[in-house]
């Protein structure tokens, strides 16, 4: 059987992310999340700050205009264009290689035409839920975490639209599977994943 690569896509307190870290633990895949911004200055000797800076984000006109940096390799401007080529670039790459599991970054759509692809999508109806569980995790107060949780889910959901015209951030038509964490909680959300995973495994065998 090919590489199986599952996609993650999350609202901000969700639990997306250790879910995911959890989930490539327990069957021993790799994990992706800010390891992939590593992966790329590596691979094209980008400026890291650049790359955090357009990660997740939609630059506007301004920003792009004054952007100063140059990668080091092909010495042209580095634009958010060139930030997504990359991206699509070096998750494609990694496929190839091993079994995966990569956080948000539009990666359900960059590989929505890959066999051995599951993409799932972490929300909860609960808010409360989840600005509890970022108070904890980031030490936040209840309205920073609250303020906090719509900001990074507008940054996202501009991102995902700005990708994809005509679609609508956490639409269940892109993904597999969609799961309010807040229902079962983190861990048994972990394992209703992972179930899904081995079951899928089972089925291509």
């Amino acid at each position: 059987m090919k590489n199986l690569i599952i996609t993650i896509g999350r609202e901000y307190g969700s639990g997306g992310k250790y879910i995911g870290e959890e989930v490539a633990k327990r069957l021993g895949y790799k994990f992706y999340d800010k390891e992939l911004l590593q992966k790329i200055y590596e691979n094209h000797d980008c400026n890291y700050s650049l790359l955090e800076a357009y990660d997740e984000k939609t630059q506007n006109t301004l920003s792009k205009f004054f952007q100063p940096m140059y990668t080091n390799d092909l010495k042209e401007t580095f634009t958010e264009e060139k930030y997504r080529s990359i991206v699509k670039e070096t998750i494609q790459k990694l496929v190839e290689q091993e079994s995966c599991v990569f956080i948000g970054r539009d990666t359900n759509q960059i590989l929505k035409n890959y066999p051995n692809a599951l993409h799932f999508f972490i929300y909860a109806k609960d808010e409360e839920f989840k600005i509890e569980r970022k108070m904890q995790v980031e030490n936040l107060t209840h309205e920073e975490a609250k303020q906090r949780m719509k900001h990074v889910d507008k940054m996202r959901e501009k991102f995902y639209i700005s990708l994809n015209k005509g679609h609508r951030w956490g639409d269940k038509d892109d993904y597999d599977f969609c799961l309010d964490s807040s229902v079962l909680g983190i861990e048994k959300t972990i394992d209703v994943i992972v179930h899904i995973i081995k079951s899928f495994e089972e089925k291509e065998q």
